[in-house]
């Protein structure tokens, strides 16, 4: 193998057909005196020789007549060998010197006396790691075991993306209970039912997050009280879930406040009786009744037997996974509820009653409002929640979220459309994502940011011997 051409960070090798053996996303070092070269390859394609157009008609042409060229100098081996090299397109990475890799130095290695080889495991693992102390294994290259630190999850913005059926979701079970293990809480937003079973082992047995694994299902054990909701969130659950119009918003804030003032308290069912003898325009009082019995319907507020977060989420000390299962009520049921748990974790944290938690949202364009997407890059990330979002429609994420995620997991994609809404992050270039992506197979990632020490990797994520719940139910998947 050797150097043809460099344009910017962009650089080609021509190969011998036998000889590049490469695949996506593997590391070669290209070495030259004391200096190493390190590129990421991107694509292999055959090299395009003057002339190899006319050539091949020609041998086209003639295959009908079994013509056999007498060839007695054996040329004709030589120009198949020309014919069938490989152009192999890569990326520069950086310059590895004294054991660190530098982006900031204009050096080439030599065409001629440069030697390329395959890059060790060793010396990958060595310029990808950070300075971490809780190593979480993800899986394994073709460089060998690959793990990543828990520490660069902390405080960061992570991403989960790629199209159904490729593995977001195992790997985001790997993510939480590996950090639960390590003693860091995180609340589940579940959708689909997905993460109920992490407490038990697929041979019956328990795992070894079950006594950190607490499943929340709103309606059943998790209901809360109107007073601890507060008026600031449920004038949030009337106005962004409910659509209640402004004017009815300002009766009910004045509403609430009598009855506090009457009653010493706050009860949904105080508010609706309320309703019914206060004097107030009839749209109003039919406004408010209706969205107020919309809210009694859901099961989720219980003024008699309240769930407390705050107690739920200290209770369990040394970590844990709160799995909020939204997998039984209704679409704008879940959107209450996930609207009392933000804002309520929110108040937690500002007031120092709970510690910095991670928030993994499954789907979370199902029940996020648009405002929340600032807030969970800023505000929240301030206060102590850490998101992780997992989708399969990179598209329903604002584009400023990818600009400053700090970690992307990435799995296939073949849609152009994602791939380039995907490739606007600002921690890799478009060409990575785009020719890597679209090559993945199953349960494989491209691992981009900080976890990674921005040198991206391509891992093939590694079973869990958890209950993982989630497999897509088949007509015939019990028929044979």
């Amino acid at each position: 193998m050797k150097i043809l051409s460099k344009n910017g960070d962009k650089i080609e090798f021509l190969a011998a057909p036998g000889e590049d053996g490469l695949r996506r996303g593997d590391y070669v070092i290209v070495s030259d005196g004391g200096k190493k070269l390190l590129v990421q390859i991107l694509d292999v394609n055959y090299a395009e020789l003057p002339g190899i157009l006319e050539d091949t008609l020609r041998e086209l042409a003639s295959e009908p007549l079994s013509l056999k060229i007498f060839d007695p100098y054996d040329v004709g081996s030589i120009l198949t060998e020309l014919k069938d090299s490989r152009l192999i397109v890569g990326k520069v990475r950086g310059v590895v010197e004294d054991g660190s890799l530098r982006n900031d130095l204009l050096w080439l290695p030599s065409r001629l006396e440069s030697r390329i080889e395959r890059a060790s495991p060793e010396l990958i693992m060595e310029l990808s790691s950070s300075a971490g102390r809780r190593p979480i294994i993800i899986g394994e290259s073709m460089n060998g075991i690959i793990s990543i630190n828990a520490e660069d999850l902390d405080g960061r913005l992570t991403i989960i993306t790629g199209k159904k059926e490729t593995g977001k979701s195992h790997l985001a079970k790997i993510l939480i209970t590996s950090l639960a293990e390590y003693g860091a809480k995180v609340i589940a937003l579940d959708v689909n039912g997905e993460y109920i079973g992490l407490s038990m082992r697929i041979d019956g047995a328990l795992s070894d997050v079950a006594d950190k694994h607490v499943v929340l299902t709103p309606g059943e054990n998790f209901r809360v009280s109107m007073e601890d909701a507060g008026l600031a969130t449920i004038t949030d659950i009337l106005r962004y879930i409910l659509n209640t119009p402004a004017t009815s918003l300002r009766e009910f804030i004045r509403l609430w406040r009598l009855v506090k003032k009457v009653n010493g308290k706050v009860t949904l069912r105080g508010l609706i009786d309320a309703i019914g003898r206060v004097q107030l325009h009839e749209s109003v009082r039919d406004a408010l009744m209706s969205r107020l019995l919309s809210l009694e319907a859901t099961r989720f507020f219980d003024d008699e037997n309240p769930v407390k977060i705050d107690s739920m989420i200290n209770s369990v000390k040394e970590g844990g996974i709160f799995v909020i299962n939204l997998s039984k009520i209704s679409s704008h049921g879940r959107r209450i509820v996930v609207e009392y748990v933000l804002s309520k974790l929110s108040t937690l944290l500002r007031d120092g009653l709970i510690d910095p938690l991670f928030l993994l949202a499954e789907e979370a364009h199902l029940y996020l409002r648009e405002t929340y997407w600032d807030d969970l890059i800023t505000r929240m990330r301030h206060i102590g929640i850490f998101p992780i979002l997992v989708t399969n429609q990179p598209d329903t994420i604002p584009e400023t979220i990818y600009r400053q995620a700090d970690n992307i997991f990435l799995f296939n994609f073949t849609n152009e459309s994602d791939l380039n809404y995907i490739s606007k992050t600002a921690r890799i270039d478009s060409d990575t994502v785009k020719l890597i992506a679209k090559a993945l197979p199953p349960r494989h990632c491209l691992m981009i940011g900080r976890i990674v020490n921005d040198l991206p990797i391509v891992v093939k994520v590694r079973e869990m011997p958890l209950k993982m719940l989630g497999e897509t139910k088949l007509v015939f998947g019990l028929r044979g």
